[in-house]
């Protein structure tokens, strides 16, 4: 799916990121909470200080870090984003952190789009990633239920035109629900460079030991 995507001109998808942006997530959370305190001024106070921080300023350069430092758009760039794949429960324990993180990302980059592309547990889980956790079955039907449920809610909150949920065991035998999805969200998507890529089988072997499971998780 990323290289469908990076096949049209003037886009640039990354590839995953460990969630990096969790931890702006959490960073921008305090800032919030500790600025809705007290707001004393006084230095011997406890929250001396928060009278003085601005959440939304505070949002504004964590989108100025992540453009420079981790999406890195081209000057000649229309469209850019991220793939990522840590969803597990390891993560995010419930669809509902998981949908305050969603919604932190959208807040983070205004009219960001979601694709979520799900496949069948019993499938990803004979898969190179997974087939040495016991587990992964369990923990990758509990993965897509959450996705499901946090699919489902964006879309009522942001509308179809900014969520689209596919599912890889339909469109490797017809693109064109890739493509409709695409479309769906407003990605400027061209039919031949989409089935040209999504037609070219890739290999990527074991996960490497540093980023073996961790309890459920796989990320």
């Amino acid at each position: 799916m990323q290289s469908a995507l990076n096949a049209h001109p003037g886009v640039v998808i990354r590839g995953e990121n460990y969630n990096a942006f969790t931890g702006l997530w959490q960073y921008w959370n305090a800032i919030q909470d500790s600025s809705d305190r007290h707001h004393a001024g006084k230095p011997d106070h406890p929250w001396f200080g928060t009278v003085k921080l601005d959440p939304q300023s505070v949002l504004r350069d964590l989108q100025a870090h992540a453009l420079a430092h981790v999406l890195r758009p081209k000057p000649t760039t229309t469209w850019t984003g991220f793939k990522e794949v840590r969803y597990e429960e390891a993560y995010f324990p419930d669809s509902v952190t998981l949908l305050s993180y969603l919604l932190f990302l959208q807040e983070l980059f205004p009219e960001l789009v979601f694709l979520f592309n799900t496949r069948d547990p019993a499938m990803a889980a004979k898969s190179g990633w997974w087939s040495d956790n016991p587990k992964a079955q369990h923990v990758l039907e509990q993965t897509n239920s959450n996705l499901e449920q946090v699919a489902g809610n964006l879309g009522e909150l942001l509308g179809s035109q900014r969520v689209q949920i596919i599912n890889h065991d339909q469109w490797k035998f017809d693109c064109t629900l890739v493509t409709q999805a695409l479309a769906q969200l407003g990605f400027p998507v061209q039919d031949d460079l989409v089935s040209t890529a999504l037609s070219t089988h890739l290999t990527h072997g074991k996960m490497p030991s540093h980023d073996a499971p961790q309890g459920d998780a796989r990320i």
